[in-house]
């Protein structure tokens, strides 16, 4: 890759010097069964280089994933690294014990026509609905891209794998957070929606600062990354490739990340984040009932 140039003192790296051996990342990221979108048709070659090159790295997710619409990056934590993450996120708003902040963001495409109206968000714009998890340094540990716009987050959620990897945590008491429009679970915690002491105040205080840092994560992207944000314009390519575009834009960023590259300014909050509130289904409120014991027990024993 040649010498770094250099930036403050540090090893910095262009990002353009990063993309030629972009495809060499790959196999640090897992691949995760999902079930696959409908392809309809779309054009292969996009107008300008950037997505040129991102399309490169979605032909070869193509190859490797086989389909799948998921993945769990190099970010993902295990052993030793636990502690620091948790630490990180202790530091953001005094949480214990969190490893990760869930959200959904929506990127906009031009939707097939036969089936126009699933890609039709709350915002009445056309979408895929990318469910990302995030560490406290903006690293992107798990991507799902594959479901579209009318989707909503908690079913998203449920039909990732994040139950499943989250399952086999629960026995080290961590947990994740995420907005109202999640159920609270014995390993996701949400707001109080309805806050009656200060010692419920203070754990939303507290949530919403460390939330933050996933809204802070999309709109990094999105600024690296033009083609994943409205001001854009819409995505032109069938929903598969889109989904491949999007996944190959986290890579880059994490790999940015890890090389420390100098990122373009950030946006202001998220235009693509749909985070609603909205009424789950009868299993889902007895779940969301049984498990508000466990964040009670977390406010009671930190925010009292």
């Amino acid at each position: 890759m040649g010498t770094p140039s250099t930036l403050g003192g540090h090893p910095q790296l262009s990002l353009r010097r990063l993309l030629a051996p972009a495809a060499n990342v790959l196999p640090s990221f897992t691949a995760v069964g999902a079930p696959s979108l409908a392809d309809p048709q779309g054009p292969d070659v996009l107008s300008d280089g950037t997505p040129n090159i991102l399309l490169l790295v979605g032909a070869d997710l193509h190859d490797m994933y086989r389909g799948r619409r998921e993945v769990i990056t190099n970010c993902t934590v295990e052993g030793e690294d636990l502690a620091t993450v948790k630490g990180d996120f202790y530091a953001l708003g005094h949480i214990p014990n969190i490893i990760g902040v869930i959200d959904g963001t929506h990127v906009a495409l031009v939707p097939p026509h036969r089936s126009e109206q699933v890609y039709r968000n709350r915002k009445s714009y056309h979408s895929m609905n990318v469910q990302m998890v995030c560490l406290a340094d903006q690293c992107i540990s798990q991507v799902n891209a594959m479901f579209p716009g009318s989707v909503h987050d908690a079913y998203i959620l449920w039909n990732s794998s994040i139950p499943y990897v989250m399952g086999q945590l629960q026995r080290q008491w961590v947990w994740l957070l995420g907005d109202s429009g999640y159920p609270n679970l014995s390993w996701l915690l949400t707001p109080v929606r309805n806050p009656r002491t200060r010692a419920e105040e203070r754990y939303n205080e507290a949530h919403g600062r460390t939330r933050r840092v996933i809204e802070r994560t999309f709109g990094l992207l999105k600024a690296t990354f033009r083609c994943l944000h409205m001001t854009g314009g819409s995505l032109v390519y069938s929903p598969r490739k889109v989904c491949q575009i999007i996944i190959a834009c986290c890579m880059l960023h994490n790999l940015a990340l890890r090389h420390q590259v100098p990122f373009l300014q950030e946006d202001g909050p998220d235009d693509g984040v749909v985070a609603a509130v909205e009424l789950v289904d009868s299993d889902e409120e007895e779940a969301e009932e049984e498990d508000i014991d466990n964040r009670d027990s977390v406010i009671q024993q930190y925010f009292q």
